[in-house]
């Protein structure tokens, strides 16, 4: 997706949450695009037309604010008009100490957020129309602050492992993680697990994709053959075959749709934040 400011959380939120961005875009061109899986979890507060989502039960309109789990395949959201939208990117150890609730991959697309999230979601829509994005992220901010934590959470093991599986592209071992965290490889992967609803190595092999789809956005001309060597594939083949598993298409057909960022490429702040938070320095 094509986001536009991207705002960076408050100290609070800092530990748990990557960034909050907000979008806007035509009907026509927000509709051509798909959610490609990545390492994050979206709270989604949709501002703008009603949103669609096409699933293999047909089509579901979806509530004001809901959010998008851990995906393994892309997620098709369909705007009926002009789309905008406000989101919080959660690491997806966050969503239970933040959100309250469980967002387990393997069963739900889309989970719909409770009633009192619905109408800040309202409340959101107006501060947008009157007052604009930086202040509805402000509001934001200060929402999700009111009702994060309720609950006592030990985070500390699992939110360092999955900061080291985010720097390491996906690359580290999972024995070696277990082993900072002072745990046995079965321990480790029963606590990842609950808060994630995956397993750890599940996540490094989504880390490791959502670095390629960045990869290929800032330099769509790069060799597959350099970036299987960045990210540990044992070949070419391999990386395609990783890649198609996720995306339903190959690293080049993704590639082609790379001119569509043009104009975010021409933008430094916006290849700076891409490859500082990848570490892509080699993609030129």
């Amino acid at each position: 997706m094509r986001h536009q400011p991207i705002y960076a959380p408050v100290p609070m939120l800092a530990a748990d949450v990557n960034c909050f961005w907000a979008l806007e875009q035509d009907q026509e061109s927000y509709n051509r695009e798909v959610y490609l899986p990545d390492a994050y979890i979206e709270v989604i507060i949709n501002v703008g037309a009603p949103l669609v989502l096409e699933s293999e039960h047909g089509m579901l309109e979806l509530p004001r604010a809901f959010v998008n789990p851990l995906q393994n395949k892309p997620l098709r959201i369909r705007a009926a008009g002009f789309c905008q939208m406000i989101s919080m990117q959660l690491y997806p150890w966050a969503v239970k100490p933040i959100l309250n609730i469980d967002a387990d991959p393997s069963t739900v697309h889309v989970i719909g957020l409770d009633a009192d999230w619905q109408r800040f979601a309202d409340d959101l829509t107006q501060i947008v129309a009157h007052r604009g994005y930086g202040e509805a992220i402000d509001s934001y901010q200060e929402y999700v602050c009111k009702t994060a934590y309720r609950h006592k959470h030990d985070l500390m093991l699992i939110r360092t492992a999955g900061l080291l599986l985010h720097r390491s592209h996906g690359q580290i071992r999972i024995a070696d993680l277990a082993a900072q965290s002072y745990l046995s490889s079965s321990q480790f992967e029963r606590q990842f697990k609950h808060y994630t609803a995956i397993s750890p190595k599940a996540y490094a092999r989504i880390v490791r994709f959502g670095s390629l789809q960045a990869a290929l956005l800032v330099n769509p001309s790069i060799r597959l053959v350099d970036l299987a060597d960045v990210y540990g594939y044992s070949d070419q083949a391999h990386l395609i075959r990783e890649f198609k598993s996720f995306a339903d298409c190959t690293p080049r057909d993704f590639a082609a749709s790379a001119p569509a960022y043009f104009e975010l490429r021409q933008n430094e702040d916006w290849c700076d934040f891409m490859k500082q938070y990848f570490n892509l320095s080699y993609a030129g």
